[in-house]
């Protein structure tokens, strides 16, 4: 969600900055706009649309010494070229970009309209660039005018910032993410790595409510108007892949990328004998009387299975989706572990939930695929997924290895090694998926006109079908709902019509039976009833078979099926897949 490319130095600028663009366009935007100084001149374009159509009307240019460019995924203000950014303050004295949200926006922009500003945008945005002029006009510094502006500003953001009359690329942040990349031919800033892994080999994580600027050749970090040290941090390249190599959309790569991704974690979790996990984390889990999980959209869907496997473990366990949660927390035991779930590191709603966790002193293990990112720098203990870049917007092969994790960080706490196996079986399970995607893409050919699909199960399945009906959701576009068997018959039941695509999940000998009756109550009434079981318990009439797992893991392989499912309804609606409409990967605002 939004994305900032920036920098000074001697490079070609216009091949960075709409290049570093493109590799940030998989975290959602409706317009993009750049901005460059050259002769001492600052020169501004931006568009509705596509970082083509940027590219398209930006003309040809060399010999320039710093620029800034956005990708926006617009919340105030609808998407036009006037809200896009950069954005430039009354009198041009100040062009920014910025990703966040100013919560008291429209206060301060009642005061600078009372002294004599104007606006021509809806944006939050345009009152900070108006903020910054007005104190850099009274205060004659810089530095000044930015830390005076940070605590006037109340909400989230990352800015990169031109004064018309100063040389040097300045910048300020708060809860939204921002790097800073140095390199032989300058120095950068980006919201991640990826724009700038070809330009820098250092890397430093801007704190919170810090500012500073860069030039060529140097760079300064402050605080609260004195110079602090920089927080270096690493990025690896293949953290950092920005390539979909012959596959057509990155979805179907990432999908493929799973059974790789939970090798892995076992490489890096497990030594062949052992867990390798710090042992404190392992003991926080085990002394903890209640083990709570905080978590938006796939993340929380993989924190729901993380609760059944710490009752597994005996323990008093909840999941709460965290944009609630940062809203009305509480906290109803004496010695409570959170542990917080975000492919991206940078979920905003997670930040507010984490901040309130550490304010009161508690205990808080991140899982996370970002090195560095924001919750992962914050929290008590920090465990990494080593899925490598996720671009498609819809999450695939990060929710493969969040339950990974959480299963093997299970098996450590109950000192078995028979997790292991079961962990090596789900890998066969996946690659046998797979081999066999060509039979899913003939089951989405049957659902392509369909306006509503159900998916059904009991125990994990249950847990499962929530996950595969928001892929559904987000990126074929059909309204896709998932329901526990047993509650079809308390209301769900209602919506069931002639042709209505259901999908059924059978992966446990305990609830198949009941399952598959519920299934004929809703094939009595008019559904497409497609069944989806495991190999043992595997029907003539069913449509797909997966290789038997233990339960708690065939919900990962009843989701692998899902996200092909769903890729393949879009590939044959002619969707645009990697980039749902109104979606963003990374959810930096509340």
């Amino acid at each position: 969600m939004c994305g900032i490319v920036g920098g000074a130095g001697k490079v070609d600028f216009r091949s960075y900055l709409i290049g570093g663009l493109k590799t940030l366009d998989y975290r959602g935007y409706d317009s993009a706009g750049l901005a460059y100084r050259k002769d001492g001149k600052v020169n501004l374009f931006k568009t509705v649309g596509k970082v083509e159509d940027l590219d398209n009307i930006t003309p040809k240019f060399t010999d320039a010494t710093m620029g800034i460019a956005h990708t926006r995924w617009a919340t105030h203000g609808e998407p036009s070229d006037t809200n896009a950014h950069p954005h430039f303050s009354m009198h041009r004295k100040v062009y920014l970009v910025h990703n966040g949200v100013v919560e008291n926006f429209r206060a301060l922009r009642t005061k600078l309209k009372f002294n004599g500003y104007e606006f021509v945008t809806q944006t939050d945005t345009e009152v900070i660039a108006n903020l910054l002029e007005e104190q850099y006009l009274l205060l004659k510094d810089p530095f000044k005018a930015i830390e005076k502006v940070i605590t006037m500003v109340e909400g989230s953001f990352a800015c990169a910032i031109m004064f018309s009359d100063l040389p040097e690329l300045y910048f300020m942040k708060r809860q939204s993410p921002l790097l800073i990349g140095l390199g032989k031919d300058g120095n950068f800033m980006a919201s991640d790595a990826v724009p700038m892994m070809k330009l820098c080999d250092k890397f430093i994580e801007v704190e919170e409510d810090s500012y500073g600027c860069i030039t060529q050749n140097t760079y300064v970090l402050m605080k609260n108007g004195q110079e602090i040290q920089p927080n270096f941090v690493v990025r690896k390249a293949e953290e950092c892949t920005f390539d979909k190599g012959d596959y057509p959309h990155f979805m179907l790569k990432e999908i493929e990328e799973g059974p790789k991704v939970i090798k892995r974690l076992l490489d890096n979790y497990y030594d062949g004998t052992s867990f390798t996990f710090d042992p404190k984390i392992i003991e926080c889990i085990k002394e903890a009387d209640d083990v709570v999980f905080l978590a938006c959209g796939t993340s929380y869907y993989a924190s729901l299975l993380g609760v059944e496997f710490m009752h597994y473990l005996g323990k008093r366990s909840e999941s709460y989706i965290a944009s609630e949660w940062a809203y009305y927390p509480n906290l109803t035991a004496k010695n409570p572990l959170f542990i917080l779930i975000s492919q991206s590191g940078e979920t905003a709603d997670l930040i507010a939930c984490q901040k309130y966790i550490n304010d009161n002193g508690l205990p808080n293990i991140a899982i996370t695929n970002t090195r560095g990112s924001t919750i992962y720098r914050n929290a008590t203990f920090a465990l990494l997924l080593y899925a490598g870049l996720e671009v498609a917007v819809a999450a695939t092969k990060s929710y493969n290895a969040q339950v990974t994790m959480l299963a093997m960080l299970t098996s450590a706490c109950s000192s078995t090694e028979h997790g292991v196996r079961n962990i090596r079986k789900l890998i066969e399970a996946i690659e046998d998926v797979i081999n066999r995607k060509d039979e899913i893409h003939e089951l989405a050919k049957k659902m392509t006109q369909a306006k509503d699909a159900f998916f059904v199960g009991r125990g994990y399945d249950s847990l499962a079908a929530l996950e595969c009906a928001l892929k559904l959701k987000e990126i074929s576009y059909i309204h896709a709902e998932s329901y526990a068997g047993g509650e079809l018959k308390h209301g769900p039941i209602a919506l069931i019509e002639k042709g209505t695509p259901v999908i059924g999940l059978v992966s446990d000998s305990i609830s198949a039976a009941a399952l598959r009756n519920n299934l004929e109550e809703l094939r009595s009434r008019g559904a497409d009833i497609y069944v989806i079981s495991t190999e043992s318990l595997f029907d003539k009439k069913d449509d797909f078979y997966t290789k038997d797992v233990k339960p708690y893991l065939a919900a990962v392989v009843k989701v692998v099926f899902g996200q092909y499912l769903s890729y393949y309804v879009s590939l044959e609606k002619g969707l645009p897949i990697d980039k749902p409409r109104n979606l963003a990967k990374s959810v930096t605002v509340q």
